[in-house]
Formats: C-alpha cells, structure tokens, sequence
C-alpha cells in the first residue's frame, strides 16, 4: 500500500486497520495533531490504548507489542518511533541538541537530550563507558572534531537507559508487519523521519502509512500555527497574547519549521506561569521576512551550494539585512561592506582552520568563545588551501565590484567557486 496523504478518513476502523499504522511528517506539533485524530479513530470502541514517547526504552515497547491485553480483544499501541528511525541530517541534529543545551532550561535539556538519542541512533554510536569517547565518534563520524566537548557535555547528563535495543523493537515491528491484524495495532509517529528509511518503506508496502502535509494556503497555515502556539503554551502553563502570536508568524513568516522553534524559545524564556505579549516577540525574534547574513555563512560552511546561493540572492533583493543586532540598508553600499563582512569571516575561519589543523589542537569552547566556535563550525567542511584560495581571489572580487560589475551574478560565480572548491 503506498504512502497517502493524511486525513482522517483515511485512517481506518480497529477492525479494518492493517497491523501497523505511521504518521509522518515535517513538524513535531502537526504529527501529534495528526495522530491525535487517528487515535480517535483507532481507538473507537472498546480498545486498549498504551502510548509511548521517543524516550519510552525500546524493550518497553517490544514488550506491549508482544503480550496480549488482559481486559480487552483489541489493543492499540502508539509509539514515537523518531529516535528509532534516525536522521537525514545528524549534524544538524546535533546542533540543535546543542541549541537546546545552551537554553539551560529543563525543556531545554530534555529536547537535548531527545536530539542526541536520534543522533547517536543515525550514527550507530553507543555509549560504553566515558561519554566523552562516544562524543568523540560522533564529531569524528560528522567531520566536526569542534564539537566532540560540547557534545560530551551533553552526554555525561543524559540519563543512562538500561533495556533492549533498538533492534530488537525494529525487529518486533517487522515481525507485526509480516502478519495481519489480530487484535493488535501499532500507531507509529515519526518527525521529520529520514527518506530513505527501511522500516517506513515496509508500512507503505504492507501497512498503511500517511504522510502529514502543511496547506500551502496562507490562512490555513495560520491557523495550524495559532493551534500549535495555544497548545504548547497551555503545556508550559505560559500566557501568550493573540497579538503576540500574529506578530511570530509575521517574523518567521510562517515558516512552522522556524515558527515552532522559536516559539520554544519564547517559551523557555517566558518560563512556566509567565507571559509573552507582542512586544516580547519583537526583542526576541529575528525577523524572518529579512534576511540574515548569518545563515548565508551557515550555508556556505555546510557547503550546501544551493540553499547557499539562494539566501545571496536574498541579500541582495532589496530587503533589509541583519547580522546578529546591526542592520544594514542594502541601497546604501551594501555590495562593498557583504564583501567586507564576507571576507573577513573567511579570513576567520582560515586562521582557526590551520590552528585546527596543528596536533594537539583543541577546538574553541561555544561557552567561552561562541563566535570562534562557530568559525571552526564553519571551517570544518573546507581546507587550508580551499579558503587560503578564496581569500585571494576577494581582492580581484573587489576590484569587480568597483568597477560595475553585476554584484549578484559576480559574487554568485564566487561563491559557488569557493563550496565547490575550485
């Protein structure tokens, strides 16, 4: 059976469901909204319900999916199976975690904690012993030696779990697949699960696996947003004012990916009894419908050409541009100070790259020094000569651009040359 497209009038009767049921998508909020509707539906009747989160020890899980109910015919099992099927991207992931860490708030700790879980399950690494040798292998594993300390940090304060693998709930998921439904269902949910992901590729063949989409229409994602900003807030018990609301969606521009992200840390800010009113958003959310300089480098570090490029020609269409607190008016010299800005950031990373590159090394503490962390971040992905290259190449750049040269079209060729290493 293929993926389609949740609603949930596709999610059939405890009795017509197949033995394995997933929802999918994007967005943690709009996947519990989602399965939320087809527990309903699943659950109708007289049903035994047991769910576990993604923090749930995966003998727990196999456990319930083994052992038949005692009190009723039919049992559902839901189960956030997101640490189970990993990442496409662990190091984003793993920044993230560390995004999270850097919040020092209980929530903060805990979305740490459920990031580094998916982390260490994408990558295959378990923790034996000193958490700093697994941190290590994760940096090794992402190419990103700067962040074996900070990520060990991490680890040392993640409760140990003691219980069956992974594999062993994978492999009593498969073995619930190989068999019609008998009186047990289990109700997967997965957030941003990873495309190539085996075990998804089963339910589509022989369950059923439904795949939540965000509306495209403008007003209906407005309104999924509202839901998620009262749902979570009512979780934290934090007020937030419907104005406040308007003014997040307007600056992260609707986008539920950014949207919900800082909302949490709105959240986290606010803490548990307070309130975050329209003026709160304002100090504490970048405005998305500019664009930042800053995640032009992000790009540029991960050597991702094209969300790269992209965010250039966002620079440079007129829209205003921040760089952490300070704006700039992109009719008023904007070509020469990017340049400037630019260069001295590669000028940046290729000094921290060859400190890097010395034995013994030790990469730069984000708690001490956030923006040298961030450099190394940056310069992890390209070598010595790549950006020795590319700072070079910035005085003729510049020389081009003085001379009236298309700033776009010119900078575009540069940038695409130094991700693309030539």
């Amino acid at each position: 059976m293929p993926k389609k497209e949740f609603a949930e009038d596709a999610v059939p009767s405890f009795d017509q469901a197949p033995s394995v049921v997933a929802v999918v998508g994007p967005v943690d909020f709009f996947v519990e909204e989602a399965a939320i509707g087809a527990r309903g539906r699943l659950a109708e009747g007289d049903v035994e319900v047991l769910r576990f989160d993604d923090d749930a020890p995966p003998g727990a899980v196999a456990e319930a999916l083994l052992n038949r109910p005692l009190f009723s015919a039919k049992r559902l099992v839901e189960i956030d199976v997101s640490r189970l099927l990993g990442t496409d991207s662990p190091g984003n992931l793993a920044e993230e975690a560390l995004d999270a860490w850097t919040r020092k708030t209980p929530a903060g700790r805990r979305d740490a904690f459920r990031r580094m879980r998916r982390v260490l399950s994408a990558l295959d690494v378990s923790i034996e012993g000193d958490p700093a040798e697994a941190a290590s292998v994760v940096a090794r594993k992402l190419r990103r030696k700067e962040l074996a300390e900070p990520l060990a940090e991490i680890l040392r304060e993640m409760p140990e779990e003691r219980a069956a693998t992974g594999a062993t709930l994978a492999s009593t998921l498969r073995l619930l697949l190989s068999r019609p439904n008998d009186g047990l269902v289990a109700l997967l949910t997965a957030s941003d699960p990873p495309a190539g992901s085996e075990l998804l590729a089963e339910v589509a063949k022989r369950g059923l696996l439904l795949a939540v989409r965000v509306d495209e229409d403008r007003k209906e994602i407005e309104k999924a947003l509202r839901r998620l900003a009262a749902a979570r807030a009512r979780e934290r018990d934090v007020g937030i004012d419907a104005e406040a609301v308007s003014r997040l969606i307007f600056r992260t521009n609707a986008e539920p990916g950014i949207f919900a992200t800082e909302l949490e840390k709105l959240l986290d800010w606010a803490g548990d009894g307070g309130r975050i009113r329209a003026a709160d958003v304002g100090e504490q959310v970048f405005d998305e419908a500019s664009e930042d300089f800053y995640e032009f480098l992000e790009m540029v570090g991960k050597r991702e050409a094209g969300e790269a490029l992209k965010r250039l020609e966002r620079l440079f269409s007129g829209r205003e541009v921040r760089a952490g607190q300070r704006s700039f008016d992109p009719n008023d010299g904007w070509p020469q100070i990017f340049l400037g800005m630019f260069t001295n950031e590669l000028r940046r990373m290729l000094l921290i790259r060859a400190q890097l590159d010395e034995p013994g090394a030790r990469a730069p503490d984000p708690r001490t020094d956030y923006r040298a962390y961030k450099a190394a971040s940056r310069a992890s992905r390209y070598t010595v000569r790549e950006l020795a290259r590319a700072l070079a190449g910035a005085a003729e750049l510049d020389v081009k651009l003085k001379t009236s040269a298309p700033p776009l079209e010119t900078l575009t060729a540069y940038v695409g040359g130094l991700i693309a290493g030539s």
